[in-house]
């Protein structure tokens, strides 16, 4: 393969249109990720607590239990007895919803307080889950635990063969630029590395949100330096690089010395 400043103008022009259309789509897929992820923790931006929230969620709750402060007042409950209620409530999703629990504990509770706005007719109408049955209110007291593994492995498939590709032609483009060997190895080799350091982030975070670094760190190295190996491509092919970037050649002369020696008398 040629450098790319060498190649001919209609191969410069294939792999430009290369070059603008992945970058496009890499600048789109960042900008996905930031509006799926921002303002999970109520702040703009993504924090190391979004990516917590998306990945290990918010286990301290459950739905049942955060909606309960309006269902209590809904129902006219006085508030003398929410923290009996909120207590027997939060044990309950805790000691991981037992049905013999929901028997003596739960259901006369949500009989009393709640069928009145969540019987199956009453849901028909204000569009409330119901909370009739077991299974009913154990379905809103599920806590959040985040992305699901069957999530995670198919965004596997679709990150890893998609990016795993488009990193290898970048990286097969820069390769051809006459940007330093040094620079060039590191380059490569970076989104690569940060791709399955953002990926094994998904799942250590899942288990403990402590390992939420590792899914900004990754996302922040993986995509934008494919797109800044793609940039510099581009130029080194229609423009030229600054000389800091540049391989430094070193010609080697080889000294050469006159042989004083004079030819023995015959």
């Amino acid at each position: 393969m040629r450098l790319l400043n060498k190649l001919s103008f209609s191969e410069k022009l294939l792999h430009t249109g290369f070059i603008f259309l992945v970058c496009i789509g890499l600048l789109a897929a960042e900008a996905y990720l930031y509006v799926t992820h921002t303002g999970l923790d109520g702040k703009s931006g993504v924090t190391l607590k979004d990516v917590q929230l998306s990945y290990y969620g918010d286990r301290s709750s459950s739905k049942l239990q955060t909606v309960l402060p309006a269902m209590f007042t809904n129902a006219g409950v006085p508030k003398a007895q929410w923290p009996q209620l909120t207590q027997t409530i939060d044990h309950w999703v805790a000691g991981g919803q037992t049905k013999a629990e929901y028997e003596t504990q739960i259901k006369p509770l949500i009989a009393q307080h709640c069928l009145m706005c969540h019987s199956v007719a009453m849901s028909q109408q204000l569009h409330n889950p119901p909370l009739v049955t077991y299974e009913d209110v154990k379905n809103v007291a599920k806590v959040n635990t985040g992305m699901s593994y069957s999530s995670m492995f198919m965004g596997g498939m679709v990150h890893l063969t998609m990016l795993g590709v488009i990193f290898w032609i970048a990286g097969w483009l820069f390769l051809q630029t006459r940007v330093n060997d040094q620079i060039k190895a590191i380059s490569v080799l970076t989104p690569f590395l940060a791709m399955l350091l953002d990926y094994s982030g998904w799942f250590l975070t899942k288990q403990n949100p402590n390992f939420a670094w590792m899914v900004l760190i990754g996302g922040a190295l993986s995509c934008p330096i494919a797109m800044l190996e793609m940039g510099v491509s581009l130029l080194d092919m229609w423009i030229g690089l600054p000389g800091f970037l540049q391989q430094r050649l070193i010609s080697e002369v080889p000294s050469t010395t006159k042989s004083t020696q004079q030819p023995l008398p015959t």
